[in-house]
């Protein structure tokens, strides 16, 4: 209901005070809404303070074809670095954000409840040199992709590490300043990587954390699955490694696949500097198998049941 002050400012022929529109814009990920008041001077209303700014808007219009309604809204912000512009351009445009409209009265600014109370989504969004222009209304669902989703069976639709993926990256680390890079001939022709440290445990500080787990003690671990770590600190081997799980990993060394099978260059040296090594995967290519090698395949987001699938 109405409060009756507003009632009571609507039906005077003339009057001191002026209506004055509230603008609220709120985005997902920002904690605090832009706020502006369609005046020649801030306006403090219910705690907040609205920033004068020029504010205009197509008048509403009732449609009787089944249109959705869409609306113009046009502030006045000149300020290239100010906060409504700096934000259109960080969150594309702000589309998708909700804009609330109050109007209220200036001598009853008192009052916690407006006059008027809307709400609108952003639609689309558009600069000038004058202003800031949003296309507001209510967005139309016959629009949107039904379902949802696009099903593929080879490739997953999550983000990875996201809230549908739910993989959690190991974070665990070690440091060490003895680490050796070498290359050994187990047979010929099939040469194998070695990285090898003489001031850690890579078992016990490093492997005994990988997801899916593995077995064995602190001096000869076999890995459940191929586990891949990240190396900084180092003059030319940075980078990413996946250890080889045909080799038990030991409590100095570990040996990774070469670059015939696909991994990066690897280069013979020894470093006597820190030189960290987190156990992880640093990328994923969005396919059963990356879910399989991170134990991980119960939130896969492909389809490998339909047509074209591995059970299709």
């Amino acid at each position: 209901m109405i409060d009756s002050n507003y009632l009571e400012e609507s039906n005077k022929i003339a009057a001191g005070g002026a209506w004055i529109w509230l603008v609220e814009i709120t985005t997902v990920g920002y904690g605090t809404p832009l706020r502006y008041a369609n005046n020649n001077s801030d306006v403090s209303w219910n705690g907040n303070t609205y920033s004068r700014m020029p504010v205009r808007m197509d008048d509403i219009h009732v449609s009787t074809d089944g249109e959705f309604p869409e609306y113009k809204l046009e502030i006045g912000d000149v300020d290239l670095t100010g906060d409504l512009r700096t934000r259109v351009a960080a969150a594309g445009g702000l589309v998708g954000s909700i804009v609330r409209f109050r109007i209220v009265h200036s001598d009853h600014l008192a009052l916690t409840d407006p006059a008027i109370d809307e709400y609108a989504d952003i639609l689309s969004c558009e600069l000038t040199n004058k202003a800031v222009v949003f296309t507001i209304g209510t967005p139309n669902l016959l629009t949107r992709r039904f379902p949802r989703d696009r099903y593929v069976p080879g490739y997953c639709r999550h983000r990875f590490i996201g809230a549908l993926c739910q993989y959690e990256q190991p974070s665990q680390t070690i440091v060490t300043n003895d680490i050796t890079f070498s290359t050994v001939d187990f047979a010929a022709g099939h040469p194998v990587h070695k990285i090898a440290v003489a001031d850690a445990n890579l078992i016990y500080e490093l492997f005994v954390y990988a997801q899916p787990g593995g077995s064995g003690n602190y001096s000869s671990w076999t890995l459940a699955k191929d586990i891949g770590f990240t190396i900084s600190g180092t003059p030319n081997n940075d980078g990413f490694f996946l250890a080889d799980d045909w080799y038990a990993v030991k409590s100095t060394h570990v040996f990774v696949f070469t670059e015939l099978d696909g991994a990066q260059i690897f280069v013979p040296e020894t470093v006597l500097t820190g030189v960290t090594l987190q156990l992880g995967y640093v990328e994923c290519d969005h396919t059963l198998e990356a879910c399989k090698l991170r134990d991980n395949t119960q939130n896969y987001g492909g389809s490998p049941g339909i047509a074209g699938g591995i059970y299709g």
